[in-house]
């Protein structure tokens, strides 16, 4: 019969057991489970009833006691490596077999050089381990700063109040990696060789937990050291900061020069940052009067067949300025107003003025006044300005005339189409508007008409429609005028007109007596 142990302990049993006539004892056999569980002694009992003999009770009944031969388990609480970033440290509270009963342990945090609330919150939880298992997770809040700090620990304490194990007092510590290591720059500066110093800031992209120790030392560029003071020194970030910066002597000589400029090199001597070797570059800015280049503006003939555009320096200079040149479509456009053209252009010292001639394209379209820029950008010499421009304007010399044609129709047409044209095309629609008026023919002979006519860009003619009367009277050829105002485009005339002569087809009539 089940007591403490039960039948995942021993197999149920029943038996018939006899001892013989004359004998006292016989064994009765029942199999034992060995399992992996601790636990405390278990018992249960073996019952028996006497079915035949002579005997003066008929209910014994004996104990069995299962000794446990499974250790104590080792209860420990694992070492975890988190993220700045994972928002939460998971830590596992196990035992290393399991245990036939309810495992307590009361769980702590404790800082080391991880700290709450900077790093981490601060956590007092209790862990239970259910009977038969082996494994539960405490969790942890963990803290993303923006400061760049080493890997830093906190301990992850358990004491057992409940359960059965060889130990009480586990722990483990949870490593939490930065994700905030800062890097370090030194900045670029530009500086005018009259301001006497620069000051070149060292900083480090988001604040540490340490000072960030650099050392600083000047390298010559195309600035020399009578440019500048060679400057060695220490620059020290304070922890929590960002930013020092470094000052540097400037000469101001009385030389006209191009920009010049030299590095401030850095090693990082003391600190946690994601490089070591930083540099920064300081450009001195010339204050001597550089001269400034120019790009002519020039109107042309479309006839000219070229324009010649001036490339300037307002003021010699002792070095060869060179310009790269390219022309720009504004309204006038490549290839049908002017061939594109890129050139290198270069006064030479000394000088202020080349000249670059760029091909203009005589067409036969009617166009506005056009233009376009020819950029430059100052590849060598010494010049206030980088990016001179100048605009060459076309003068166009196609500007189309206008006419309505005269046209004959006989009074049988039933219409007449009056052809409306330009002399040329043009890059633009010409719209007309169009009305008749009555001359010797009247409006018992066509229809009065008010339309507007448009002429597409690059065509030269449309057609206006006007109905014609066909009467039974004989009559002489008559007409009447088809009249034009031009309302858009572009033509050396406006008013055009032409003439519509309407020539009969009712015979002479015959006179009888």
């Amino acid at each position: 019969t089940t007591g403490t142990a039960g039948t995942d302990d021993y197999t149920s049993t029943t038996v018939t057991a006899t001892i013989p006539a004359g004998q006292t004892t016989v064994n009765v056999d029942i199999p034992i489970t060995d399992d992996i569980l601790d636990e405390p002694n278990e018992d249960f009992t073996v019952d028996g009833t006497v079915t035949s003999g002579n005997t003066s009770n008929t209910d014994p009944s004996g104990t069995v006691t299962i000794t446990d031969n499974d250790g104590l388990p080792m209860v420990t609480i694992g070492d975890v490596t988190v993220d700045e970033t994972d928002g939460t440290a998971t830590i596992p509270v196990s035992i290393d077999t399991p245990s036939s009963v309810d495992t307590v342990v009361s769980i702590t945090t404790t800082n080391v050089d991880a700290t709450n609330p900077d790093d981490y919150t601060t956590t007092t939880v209790t862990a239970t381990i259910p009977a038969g298992q082996t494994t539960v997770n405490v969790t942890v809040p963990i803290i993303d700063d923006v400061i760049g700090e080493d890997t830093e620990t906190f301990t992850v304490d358990g004491t057992v109040t409940s359960g059965n194990t060889s130990n009480t007092d586990p722990s483990g510590t949870v490593t939490i990696n930065d994700n905030d290591t800062p890097s370090i720059v030194i900045g670029d500066v530009t500086v005018d060789e009259g301001a006497g110093t620069v000051s070149v800031p060292v900083s480090i992209s988001n604040p540490s937990d340490e000072d960030t120790v650099v050392s600083i030392t000047t390298t010559t560029g195309t600035a020399g050291t009578d440019d500048y003071t060679s400057t060695t020194v220490t620059a020290t970030i304070p922890a929590g900061q960002t930013t020092v910066n470094v000052d540097i002597p400037i000469t101001d000589d009385i030389l006209d020069e191009p920009n010049e400029d030299f590095t401030v090199d850095g090693t990082v001597t003391s600190g946690n940052t994601s490089n070591t070797d930083p540099s920064g570059t300081v450009t001195i800015t010339d204050n001597d009067g550089l001269p400034m280049v120019t790009i002519g503006d020039v109107t042309v003939d479309e006839t000219d067949g070229t324009a010649t555009i001036p490339v300037s320096i307002d003021t010699p200079s002792s070095v060869d300025t060179v310009v790269s040149i390219t022309t720009t479509n504004v309204d006038a456009t490549n290839p049908d107003d002017y061939t594109t053209t890129t050139v290198t252009a270069t006064i030479p010292a000394g000088q202020t003025t080349v000249n670059v001639t760029v091909p203009i394209i005589d067409d036969i379209i009617g166009e506005d006044t056009e233009t376009f820029t020819v950029d430059g950008t100052v590849t060598s010499g010494n010049t206030s300005n980088t990016d001179p421009s100048g605009t060459v304007t076309i003068n166009d010399n196609d500007t189309p005339s206008i006419v309505i044609g005269d046209v004959t129709v006989d009074e049988g047409a039933g219409t007449v189409s009056v052809p409306v044209s330009i002399s040329n095309p043009s890059d633009e629609d010409t719209v007309v508007s169009i009305t008749t008026t009555t001359g010797t023919a009247g409006t018992d002979d066509y229809t009065s008409t008010t339309v507007t006519a448009t002429i597409p860009a690059g065509q030269t003619t449309v057609n206006v429609d006007i109905p014609i009367t066909d009467d039974i009277l004989d009559e002489p050829n008559e007409d009447f005028t088809v009249d034009g105002t031009v309302t858009s485009g572009n033509t050396s005339n406006t008013d055009p007109s032409g003439t519509v002569t309407i020539t009969d087809n009712d015979g002479l009539p015959m006179v009888t007596i």
